[in-house]
């Protein structure tokens, strides 16, 4: 029997005031931990409602995108989304716990259940008004824990944090994906830190850039240092250009626009070909922008 997928995508555009926000998006993944790298803020703002899933699926764990969340599947931690700041901790957990499933008793313990397992107990009667950052997105893992869901999604849960406040986050959100599958998704790390060690941590690592999907595989592969570039050209020989160079071994992707693509370079290749193979072909190059060459 295949194992339904952590998460899945059909084809999917998101659009925000009719504007998209991606291209076509098709990916899948059975890892019990998956990390998105890059952009995917139109995913997340369809999964809180500020976008449109204009074409296409998305499925956790073969529950639709739009009612995971309400369903329990999905538990969601946003990177510092607006608090109300009157609550205490207790209480904005044991909010979202009854919202999830409805009983208020059921709600006290996993809100205790879930202070305790994290280590925030003594966060337990402070104002959310009068909690540090770090705090706040320690908080950002436990509430998307709390009704112990199948899957919890994480959003930059260590942005902008210091190196002991970072460590602190992550060594959380380790322990939230032993009991769930795990969803991060962040922006780029471009270099050693603990956002890259984290996704480290990760089976699959999906990089998007510009709303276009551009690598697949686990971390190593995806953070190996390579030659990808951004490239846009005028010219009317466009599928010959394409042509030439995936016959030059370049890992040659598409994007929506005419004459835009990313190009990952072969190991012994550089940035004249792209150039020279333009040439060949009575092509002009408008742009070229190296994408991601991680240390």
């Amino acid at each position: 029997m295949t194992a339904l997928a952590t998460l899945e995508l059909r084809d999917v555009v998101v659009r925000r005031a009719g504007a998209a926000l991606t291209a076509a998006l098709s990916l899948s993944s059975s890892a019990k931990q998956v990390g998105l790298v890059g952009d995917w803020s139109g995913l997340l703002e369809a999964l809180t409602g500020r976008a449109q899933i204009a074409g296409g699926s998305v499925h956790v764990l073969g529950h639709a995108l739009e009612s995971a969340l309400a369903d329990g599947v999905l538990g969601l931690g946003l990177c510092d989304p607006p608090l109300p700041s009157s609550f205490t901790v207790t209480e904005y957990l044991e909010h979202a716990a009854r919202l999830t499933h409805g009983s208020a008793s059921r709600a006290a313990r996993d809100a205790k259940h879930t202070l305790q397992r994290f280590g925030l107990r003594e966060l337990a009667a402070r104002k959310l008004g009068q909690i540090a950052l770090y705090q706040r997105r320690a908080l950002a893992v436990a509430l998307a824990s709390v009704t112990s869901p199948e899957v919890v999604w994480l959003d930059s849960p260590v942005r902008g944090l210091d190196a002991a406040a970072a460590e602190y986050v992550a060594r959380l959100c380790i322990e939230a994906g032993t009991s769930s599958r795990l969803i991060l998704s962040m922006a780029f790390p471009s270099g050693p830190s603990t956002e890259r060690s984290l996704l480290e941590t990760c089976e699959d690592v999906f990089l998007l850039e510009r709303g276009v999907l551009i690598a697949r595989g686990s971390p190593g592969q995806v953070f190996k240092a390579s030659g990808r570039y951004l490239l846009s050209l005028s010219g009317q020989n466009t599928a010959a250009y394409e042509s030439a160079l995936r016959e030059a071994g370049c890992v040659v992707t598409t994007r929506a626009q005419s004459g835009e693509y990313v190009v990952e370079l072969p190991g012994n290749g550089n940035t004249d070909l792209l150039l020279d193979t333009a040439l060949d072909q009575q092509m002009i190059v408008l742009e070229l922008e190296p994408v991601h060459a991680s240390t």
